[in-house]
């Protein structure tokens, strides 16, 4: 590459960092996250743990938590190079800024590793102290550096040939720049939109529904219900960001879900967790500047996905109730913003329809557990023996709501809201088809593990949504 490289390559040690090279995350923020995880009500110590300095809190944090080093995010494509090099004699040296338990523990797992350098005894191993301990150890430009971050320039600058895994090289002291190794590292704005998973934001209509069952249809009651709408997605995106970033480590043992971006390293935690507060606060703030009531609706709806991710979620059946309220504060808040109380039957058609949707997802969960030889979700309370139970659960919800449904038609709403409330009848078969398909093909392990997306997918699903609708339609004409 260069005169920057003054040994041949074979005959000096390679040095790996560690923290967003050899991983696609960062210890430091992963250890955070499980101390959060694990010991929520003593997360008021972390602020007073930074006053040790940073090589005194990561030491802190390493004693505090368990971290696994199979559940690491690792890239693949670095990882295979380095096996080949080892396996033709070269020397294969960790190098990284966290603290020295974790990187033994990481070490151990690889075995990769002949020689590992970290933080310890008060030093926090990055950029000129890293650089200054590989020159002491393997002399000047004894050794080749594979970093990511501009806190490694001195590290390269002192080493005999750089590397980066980034996608656009850095420019060094000698005038040359950084050679390419490993996965290429991209943005993090992409990784945060799909992170904020905006196409769960079809579970926030559900905020229309005073104004459609109420007959409310004006522009003032559209432009409150789109507030609504506005602002439980911008809190629904910060409880899937919190969520997703507590959830990582489990994430990553999944088939489908190690794909999302905080489980994969592409989004990092730190942006993550930038992202969600702000997120959360844009919320209030908006429901603040528009109404008390609504404010006071997304408030509840915040706290309950907060308690939700944070313990709820790890509660047998405490989840899928928690689930199925949060769909029906959707409909309040719907209520809130447009001042149109939502009756009790429409209150509980939704709860109990809701709840069957929830105990769906949690049958699909265990379904594909079982056709994958395993026997308990992690980070949950069910094991594959709860599913016909779950399953029975689920189905009777479904049938209690078409219950509620029919006995609506025996309420005086009807009579002052259509004029011909015959016609809502016809939802009833169309109804008990939809429920009785659902739950058949997800005994046929067909329906995947978020039953409304596979809704909003399902061609027959959405036509008979749109019968529905047209039924609900003719009667009120």
């Amino acid at each position: 590459m260069s005169q920057h490289r003054v040994r041949k390559t074979a005959n000096v040690p390679l040095v790996v960092d560690l923290d967003g090279t050899l991983i696609h995350s960062d210890l430091l923020w992963e250890s955070i996250l499980l101390f959060i995880k694990s010991y929520f009500f003593q997360a008021w110590r972390l602020p007073f743990w930074l006053l040790l300095g940073k090589a005194g809190f990561k030491e802190k944090m390493a004693s505090s938590v368990e971290l696994d080093p199979e559940a690491l995010p690792y890239d693949r494509v670095l990882l295979a190079d380095l096996a080949r090099q080892q396996a033709q004699g070269r020397l294969i040296v960790l190098a990284t800024g966290a603290q020295r338990r974790f990187a033994d523990l990481i070490a151990a797992h690889l075995g990769l590793f002949g020689h590992v350098l970290a933080t310890e005894g008060g030093v926090n191993l990055t950029s000129h102290h890293k650089a200054r301990q590989l020159t002491a150890v393997y002399g000047a430009r004894g050794f080749d550096y594979i970093g990511n971050a501009s806190v490694d320039i001195a590290v390269w600058n002192a080493s005999n040939d750089a590397f980066s895994v980034t996608r656009k090289p850095f420019r060094l002291a000698s005038g040359w720049r950084t050679r390419s190794a490993g996965t290429p590292r991209g943005g993090w704005v992409v990784p945060l939109l799909k992170a904020m998973r905006p196409r769960q934001w079809l579970k926030n209509l559900l905020v229309f529904v005073p104004m459609l069952a109420g007959h409310a249809l004006n522009l003032d009651t559209l432009v409150q219900s789109l507030v609504a709408f506005a602002a439980f997605s911008l809190c629904a995106s910060s409880a899937y960001l919190l969520n997703d970033a507590l959830d990582a480590p489990d994430d990553r043992r999944h088939p489908v879900k190690c794909l999302r971006p905080i489980a994969a390293g592409s989004l990092p935690l730190s942006v993550a967790m930038l992202a969600s507060p702000l997120l959360a606060l844009a919320a209030l703030l908006l429901c603040a500047l528009f109404d008390p009531r609504l404010l006071l609706v997304v408030a509840i709806y915040f706290a309950s996905t907060l308690a939700y991710s944070m313990l709820l979620k790890r509660l047998l059946m405490v989840d899928i109730v928690t689930l199925a309220m949060l769909y029906t504060l959707r409909i309040l808040g719907g209520g809130a913003a447009t001042h149109i109380e939502p009756s009790f039957w429409l209150l509980a058609f939704s709860f109990f329809i809701f709840l069957s949707l929830a105990l769906l997802k949690r049958y699909s969960e265990l379904f594909n557990l079982e056709r994958q030889g395993k026997q308990k979700t992690r980070g949950r309370s069910y094991s594959t023996s709860d599913k016909i139970p779950i399953g029975i659960m689920g189905i009777n919800s479904g049938f209690i709501a078409l219950l509620v449904f029919m006995l609506y038609f025996n309420s005086q709403n009807i009579l002052v809201l259509y004029a011909r409330p015959y016609l809502l009848l016809g939802i009833v078969p169309l109804l008990v088809f939809w429920l009785g398909r659902l739950w058949t093909l997800s005994f046929r392990g067909q329906v995947n593990e978020d039953p409304v997306l596979y809704v909003s997918k399902d061609r027959t699903s959405l036509a008979i949504i749109a019968a529905c609708l047209a039924l609900a339609v003719g009667a009120s004409l």
